[in-house]
């Protein structure tokens, strides 16, 4: 299994697009992993993790062929995750001798509602509403929606991905609800890889902000630990980053390192 980081920034990029804060100036004078555009994510070829507007230039500059990607699930639906307009590209003249005639849409509620109202009669695009921990299995992989602490009444979610390995992919959720630990310990689950949430780094965050920070994720793998759901040979991941916590690449990962976490960037991939 391989998953590649299309985009690791929260909203607003970083730098972000109209900001002249000093973190921001000192990305744009270092660049490479300093350069973070809108969370996305691609697990092999064909399974895609949200749709944001940067996803045209995260194409470009990872060399991927949009028409070949069969499957789409997008957390939740606000605009830096969710930019339904793109799915218009498929249609009519805009779209020619696609690999993928159809595009399987996976999402919550608020997406869900989103997407029926463009694209529903559309052909080549098929929308289904995902609810949490109802698995759904494609070619051999099994896709497990979890609840997500973020956006009230949007049924915001986030990822087990399960094939030859197991990935937890959770972003743009605060610490994880009761009822998820409870369900991956009776389900006896194990990730070899997780992806979490570090939108706010050392900035203070509740556990109900929506979004999480190092001091929410110690605790969150400590918890994980606990119920062996992961271990030492888990491979760590920290992700989405707002331009407000100075997620200068070489600094944060000094800032974890004994923490057992890495850091993400735009155009990382990791082989399972």
């Amino acid at each position: 299994m391989k998953i590649t980081y299309l985009g690791t920034a929260a909203a607003e990029g970083f730098p972000a697009v109209f900001c002249n804060c000093e973190y921001c100036n000192r990305a744009r004078e270092l660049g490479g992993k300093n350069i973070r555009t809108r969370s996305q994510a691609i697990i092999n070829d064909d399974r895609l993790i949200d749709l944001p507007a940067d996803t045209y230039n995260h194409f470009l500059l990872n060399g991927i062929l949009g028409d070949r990607i069969k499957y789409l699930f997008i957390t939740h639906s606000h605009s830096d995750h969710f930019y339904p307009l793109e799915l218009g590209m498929r249609q009519g003249a805009f779209a020619h001798q696609m690999q993928a005639p159809v595009l399987n849409v996976y999402c919550g509620q608020g997406a869900y509602d989103k997407l029926c109202a463009e694209f529903k009669e559309s052909k080549g695009i098929e929308i289904t509403l995902l609810k949490a921990y109802k698995e759904i299995v494609l070619n051999g992989y099994e896709i497990i929606p979890l609840p997500a602490r973020h956006f009230n009444g949007d049924n915001a979610l986030f990822f087990i991905i399960k094939g030859d390995k197991t990935i937890l992919y959770a972003h743009d959720t605060g610490f994880f609800y009761d009822e998820v630990f409870d369900y991956v310990e009776k389900e006896h689950l194990y990730f070899d890889l997780i992806s979490l949430d570090c939108t706010n780094i050392d900035l203070s965050i509740s556990d109900e902000g929506g979004h999480m920070g190092l001091e929410n994720i110690a605790r969150l793998t400590q918890k994980l630990t606990g119920i062996s759901a992961i271990d030492d040979k888990t491979v760590r991941y920290i992700n989405h980053f707002s331009h407000n916590a100075n997620p200068i690449h070489h600094l944060l990962e000094k800032r974890v390192e004994s923490m057992n976490l890495n850091v993400a960037y735009n155009g990382l991939q990791i082989d399972l």
